[in-house]
């Protein structure tokens, strides 16, 4: 039993430190002693199963990590992973909003001002590679290399090319001709696949 408390007392005093709360605060904040959470963190005595389940709750954490050795540490890391995950995942849909949010308005404009009013629409076009392009940086920053930026890159290279053959297309170049362009995308390609085997 001896060895159970100290577990659930170390598990107790590194979730406290990772708060960066003192024993004083943490008492404040659940209801208990300092003097109770001391002994509790030494290893002296062990919560009951209810105050185990109110410290699971406060930190975020299974009861069951609490009993564990190193199991509320582990947890408690993969709950801010998990949340990260998430916030990034949030940014490059931002990001990607604010792309397709600023192509509307230049079509807004265009629209209003009689800029140009039949060709406004191109605007759209040209956000389909910027939002690839962008959430390609973006998965690379936060994720390094994976997957998701290889697809993410491939789509970029490829939607890219093909708004410059529409842009092109409507300034009424021979068509014959434009389509070679999408050649480029053949040895860009390659060269995606070959930095994604990269080590």
């Amino acid at each position: 039993m001896e060895e159970l408390n100290e577990v659930v007392g170390e598990n107790l005093s590194s979730l406290r430190k990772n708060k960066k709360l003192t024993q004083q605060e943490l008492a404040e904040q659940i209801g208990y002693s300092d003097k109770s959470i001391s002994k509790w963190e030494l290893g002296k005595a062990i919560p009951t199963v209810d105050i185990l389940k109110k410290f699971a709750d406060f930190y975020g954490v299974s009861v069951d990590s609490l009993l564990k050795e190193g199991g509320a540490q582990a947890q408690f890391h993969s709950n801010i992973n998990r949340a990260n995950l998430n916030n990034q995942i949030i940014i490059i849909a931002l990001a990607a909003t604010f792309i397709w949010f600023t192509a509307g308005c230049i079509y807004a404009n265009g629209l209003i001002t009689n800029t140009c009013a039949d060709s406004v629409w191109i605007s759209f076009v040209w956000a389909i590679p910027v939002t690839f392009g962008v959430s390609a940086a973006l998965i690379r920053f936060f994720w390094k290399r994976c997957f998701f930026f290889f697809i993410f890159s491939s789509l970029f290279v490829w939607t890219l090319v093909l708004a410059f053959c529409i842009q092109f297309a409507y300034v009424n170049i021979p068509h014959q001709q434009l389509w070679y362009i999408l050649l480029v995308c053949i040895p860009l390609q390659i060269s995606l696949i070959l930095f994604a085997r990269l080590k």
